[in-house]
């Protein structure tokens, strides 16, 4: 399975970049294999395995 995910903070402002980078290093901590370009970051592998809870980020 391949999850596809985006960030899109609201309420903070224009720079948003920390929120993201944030949201993307606990996707990177997680162990699976992920991908990250300019519009997704991509976590592969089984849904129980992944790692990735909505909750975390």
């Amino acid at each position: 399975m391949i999850v596809a995910s985006s960030v899109s903070p609201l309420g903070v402002g224009e720079d948003v970049g920390e929120y993201v980078a944030d949201a993307v290093r606990v996707v990177r901590e997680s162990g699976p294999p992920n991908r990250t370009d300019a519009m997704f970051t991509s976590v592969e592998g089984e849904w129980d395995e992944s790692g990735v809870s909505p909750a975390r980020t």
